[in-house]
């Protein structure tokens, strides 16, 4: 996720015009209606938008996002005419992102932003490399921003695409952007009867479209322009893509159960949560408080680039809330201090590193002003990170029409019963049958036998909570090597410890003494408490050896060991063709102590693998979360 240089513009009589590509980006008096003919016109979409399912998501895809103004001119058609229910997905590219100041001059002038500008701008992403999702008007209209060339990040985005929208800059002024292989990309993401509009009739436009499979026509263009180019994806050049599930049972209902019922449940789909406990969030999703964060790192890893994706996705789905996730959460900011010298160098040389709109460095007396507190050491501030109750935001996912909760609902054990294609699952009250199931039930997943061999362990954690009273005030989230949220319902909750050891299930004095210990090496004023007066919570991180969750379809264990035999003795052997998968079975597990981070982006994922619909990260990213990748691991290992 590394950072990107704004665009460069100039401005003429309030048009912005790009310095690298000579170009303007909108015409200022005609723009939105130039949108509105060519690529709302161009696709037929107030005439699809009409005809959608109650509660349908439409894919748009646009290869230039430049000021979003055929966002906001699309958004509009939606608005008056998709069904309440249905769902607008605007994915869109762009190399070259504008600041937000330039952003926001840009957008005043219009007429289609107006009633959502100030929310759109709220969320407008870092600018950072990588995948940003914006959630807006209650999350019925999304934007999936990715930052980074076309040419690299097209050919990572998986998913079904309704309509394109070639927009960019001329292919005399940016060629790269419309080589041959892009529209290869295109076709390969292209639903049956997928349309797609540009301006240009250049040629070899037409060319790459016609040898990619679309059907290709030119139609009148806007004002000036003679012509424009419309062309749509037959249904016949389409593989046949799977049936959406009407039902689909999950097991577990913490953060990871809850987040992908609710994603479910929105999109029309019935869901049954079953919950061996009496309560949800009873595991490691029920500590009192989490810190909404992500240690950055100076280079950016695959496991980074993962976590921070879903930060982000988090912060703006939270932001997106409004006044609801007040009662959960609080966004207020977060510090993670220095505790060394080196960890005050590694700080320092993250400034040009990231945009400081996401993290900046702050000496310990900034830090004091902003907190009021006799902080000694400087730190990272991430300004619209903060802390969650993930019990209180299980219990507001779970208020949907579509989820069934069933609590005091162990499952005993799970059976594919291929004559009926179905899973089967066994509660003391009821047997289930389903063809798509998920588990999100933690370490307890290893129980069934189908899951037995994945790699989870459970590691040890406790968080210690005192009242409030009396005690000095805190605003923002404080880090260390342990951390302290503000008060929440007149306690302070702070900690937690990381035992891979121990199993005692039970509080531990031990424990409140270490986390006290770490908390006032940056809180001093804390000093003086009494850990036998605390209380607390424990409980069970599921964790993984690479400390990735595992999300996806599983894998059939015993056709893999086959289909994969030759890793053993060549671990350079390229696997091709489809993986041998059980049918219907997903996992969202190990999370570890990343949940907050994790859990909504995951859900993301396994809907659109579900659904057939856009992912939300790119495809050698999602593949890092494979349930199944350990087994090639210890296969290329010998180990099996």
């Amino acid at each position: 996720m590394s950072r990107l240089t704004p665009a460069q513009l100039t401005w003429q009589d309030q048009q912005p015009r790009s310095v690298e590509f000579d170009d303007i980006y909108f015409n200022f008096n005609q723009g939105e209606a130039e949108s509105e003919h060519v690529f709302i016109q161009g696709n037929h979409l107030r005439e699809r938008f009409a005809h959608l399912a109650p509660t349908q998501e439409f894919v748009i895809a646009e290869t230039g996002f430049g000021t979003g103004l055929n966002f906001f001119v699309a958004r509009k058609a939606w608005h008056e005419i998709a069904p309440v229910e249905a769902r607008l997905h605007f994915i869109s590219f762009e190399k070259h992102p504008l600041s937000l100041e330039d952003m926001r001059r840009a957008l005043s002038q219009v007429a289609s932003a107006t009633d959502i500008l100030e929310d759109f701008l709220a969320q407008y992403p870092p600018l950072q490399e990588g995948y940003h999702r914006l959630f807006l008007d209650q999350g019925r209209v999304l934007i999936t921003l990715i930052l980074g060339d076309l040419v690299d990040t097209l050919p990572e985005l998986e998913g079904g695409v309704d309509a394109w929208f070639l927009d960019g800059f001329a292919p005399a002024k940016n060629p790269q952007m419309w080589q041959a292989s892009v529209f290869q990309h295109l076709a390969r993401l292209s639903r049956p009867n997928c349309t797609l509009a540009t301006f240009t009739v250049a040629k070899p436009i037409r060319q790459h479209l016609t040898e990619a499979g679309f059907v290709v026509e030119k139609r009148k263009g806007f004002g000036r322009k003679r012509e424009m180019l419309c062309a749509y994806w037959p249904e016949t050049h389409s593989s046949a893509v799977a049936t959406p599930p009407r039902e689909v049972v999950i097991v577990g209902a913490g953060l990871a159960g809850a987040t992908l019922a609710r994603l479910l449940a929105e999109r029309g789909i019935e869901v049954h949560l079953l919950e061996a406990a009496a309560q949800i969030a009873k595991g490691a999703s029920g500590n009192r408080q989490g810190a909404l964060f992500v240690k950055p790192p100076l280079r950016p890893t695959p496991a980074s680039q993962i976590q921070m994706t879903g930060l982000g996705w988090m912060r703006h789905y939270l932001r997106a809330l409004g006044p609801e996730a007040q009662a959960f959460s609080h966004l207020s900011g977060l510090l993670q201090l220095a505790n060394s010298a080196q960890e005050v160098e590694r700080q320092t040389q993250l400034t040009p590193v990231y945009d400081p709109r996401l993290v900046h460095f702050l000496s310990a007396e900034q830090i004091q002003t902003l907190t009021g507190r006799n902080i000694l050491s400087p730190g990272l501030f991430f300004p619209e990170a903060g802390w969650v109750s993930p019990p209180a935001f299980c219990h507001f996912l779970l208020q949907h029409p579509r989820i069934h909760l069933h609590l005091n609902s162990p499952v005993t054990d799970v059976n594919w019963l291929a004559s009926e294609q179905v899973w089967q699952l066994h509660t003391p009250e009821h047997r289930w049958s389903t063809t798509h199931l998920v588990l999100c039930n933690a370490t307890e997943a290893k129980h069934f036998s189908v899951l037995a061999h994945l790699p989870l362990k459970a590691i040890r954690g406790q968080t210690s909570e005192v009242a409030a009273q009396g005690l000095p005030e805190l605003n923002q989230v404080i880090c260390g090597e342990g951390y302290i949220s503000p008060a929440w319902q007149g306690h302070y909750c702070f900690g937690a410890s990381f035992d891979l050891h121990q199993a005692e299930p039970n509080l531990r004095d031990a424990d409140h003494l270490s986390n006290l210990q770490q908390l006032t090496q940056v809180l001093p004023e804390f000093a003086g408490l009494d850990p036998k007066t605390f209380s607390g919570r424990v409980s069970f991180r599921s964790s993984t050896p690479d400390y990735l969750p595992l999300v996806g379809q599983v894998g059939d264990y015993s056709a893999y060991l086959t289909q994969y035999a030759r890793l053993r003795t060549d671990a350079n052997w390229p696997i091709s063709g489809p993986a041998p998968l059980l049918p219907g079975l997903y996992v969202s597990l190990g999370h570890g102590s990343k949940g907050l981070a994790t859990c909504l982006l995951s859900a993301e994922l396994l809907a659109a693998q579900m659904l057939d619909l856009a992912w939300p990260l790119p495809r050698h990213l999602a593949q890092r979360l494979d349930p199944n990748r350990f087994i090639l691991r210890d296969l290329i290992r010998r180990r099996i």
